[in-house]
């Protein structure tokens, strides 16, 4: 029976390797991890549907180590608050999740108590249940009436609960330095072409228009990422459903956009060679006027003191729709071989709280998806400006994508670095894609 596991194992993480990575900005480089961990104190712990034992246990708990810098403090106090409410339960928090450590804790079977998961955006977590790695916890009667369905459905696999519920929205937007951006007379664009224009302006000045970590397999995709839906947002949602193809003009010319930009030097003499870390540093020192990132990293840009602005992407009708999709910096499951799988719940049911919730808020300053939470500051509603939530590229090509063959898999490491370097049009990066795709029948 171990022999037969230790095959199905590997067969699954030979199937979803390539599916696992971070949402937003990912770290994949197998660098140690740092540890952080919380001070309990004394407190009456609260009543719930099942309560432990008052036994003291520990629990291992994985964070998400490429998003360190942002959650470790935020972490901290969530630790500390859950450990003052239930004292019996001592939390082992380390920053350990990587794709790397993830996959070789699939391999052993050797998984933490608890560690954080992306729902429904890939298919990884269906996998694992799937391969029986995670602890259905439907018959806890967690309390998700604050939930909207679709905050449901992205926990839910074959009609169970997984994991603890997201919170909060991400998409990527357009940083930009407001000082630059007045001096060179530009304003935040009202469409494509104002974009470009201003991105012009910026290069004609000496300045560069765009940071990017064109070294960083995520990271350089964030820009794809965000003029996927502006484009092609139509056009992407029926090659999802089987209505159409991935070679629709639009997609090519969302692909188009991403090699004009390097042509045109938008990002940069060097960007090639740039990392993220070099990427946010050029733009916070104000040698690059913008860069295009995720929400998740607005509190690093508010850090840095910068006269900052904020601005989805508008298509040439003037009309922002952008990536649509749930963060999962507060959405953790409970692994099936966990010893201690009700106090495991405890510290689920705890981040479904508003109270940890608003702890998070206030440290990240995150887009809230739930009406209670209060949004950090006025430049929280600045990321939420935007008229339509589409599609996420990388969902939909995940969704398109077989064991045989990862549509977002060539993306991330065919399509995107051969973009870069001029290798490719738009038009044969979208065949690239057409090609490794698996349309649902019809």
């Amino acid at each position: 029976m171990k022999l037969k596991r230790f095959v199905i194992v590997l067969a699954f993480v030979a199937m979803i390797g390539a599916l696992l990575q971070g949402c937003g900005k990912g770290n994949n480089d197998g660098s140690p991890s740092a540890s952080t961990s919380a001070s309990p104190s004394a407190s009456t712990p609260a009543e719930s549907s099942q309560a432990p034992s008052d036994e003291n246990v520990t629990l291992k708990v994985w964070g998400d180590l490429g998003n360190q810098a942002v959650l470790e403090e935020p972490f901290k106090k969530i630790n500390a608050a859950f450990t003052a409410k239930y004292p019996n339960i001592k939390l082992e928090y380390d920053f350990a999740q990587n794709d790397q450590s993830l996959n070789v804790a699939l391999q052993a079977n050797e998984l933490p108590d608890l560690f954080w998961v992306q729902g429904d955006k890939t298919s990884k977590m269906g996998e694992m249940v799937k391969n029986g790695f995670l602890k259905d916890l439907s018959s806890y009667n967690l309390d998700v009436s604050r939930y909207a369905n679709s905050e449901k459905a992205y926990c839910t696999v074959d009609g169970k609960l997984y994991c603890s519920l997201p919170s909060f929205f991400d998409t990527n937007v357009v940083y930009y330095n407001k000082d630059l951006y007045e001096k060179n007379g530009i304003k935040s664009p009202a469409t494509w072409d104002e974009f470009v224009q201003g991105l012009d302006k910026l290069k004609a000045a000496g300045v560069t228009p765009i940071a990017l970590a064109g070294k960083s397999e995520w990271d350089r995709a964030w820009p794809i990422f965000a003029f996927a839906p502006a484009f092609s947002n139509a056009a992407l949602k029926a090659a999802q459903t089987g209505d159409g193809k991935l070679t629709d003009p639009t997609v090519a010319e969302a692909l188009q956009a991403f090699r004009d930009f390097a042509d045109k030097g938008y990002f940069g003499k060097d960007f090639l060679a740039q990392d993220y870390a070099a990427a946010q540093f050029a733009f916070t020192n104000g040698k690059a006027a913008a860069i295009i990132d995720g929400t998740w990293s607005n509190s690093t840009y508010v850090a840095s003191g910068m006269n900052l602005g904020r601005f989805s992407i508008p298509n040439k009708d003037g009309k922002k729709i952008v990536q649509s999709s749930y963060s999962n910096f507060m959405t953790y499951a409970v692994a099936s071989a966990s010893k201690h799988p009700d106090q495991a719940v405890k510290y689920i049911e705890f981040l479904n709280s508003l109270e940890a919730q608003q702890i998070l808020e206030d440290a990240v300053g995150l887009v809230p998806t739930i009406k209670d939470i209060t949004a950090k500051d006025e430049g929280v509603k600045e990321l939420a400006v935007f008229d339509e939530a589409g599609v996420n590229i990388y969902t939909v090509l995940t969704a398109l994508s077989t064991s045989e063959s990862n549509a977002a898999d060539v993306l991330m490491k065919d399509v995107i670095p051969k973009l870069m370097t001029s290798a490719i049009t738009g038009a044969e990066g979208a065949a690239t894609l057409d090609k490794a795709a698996k349309y649902p029948t019809k």
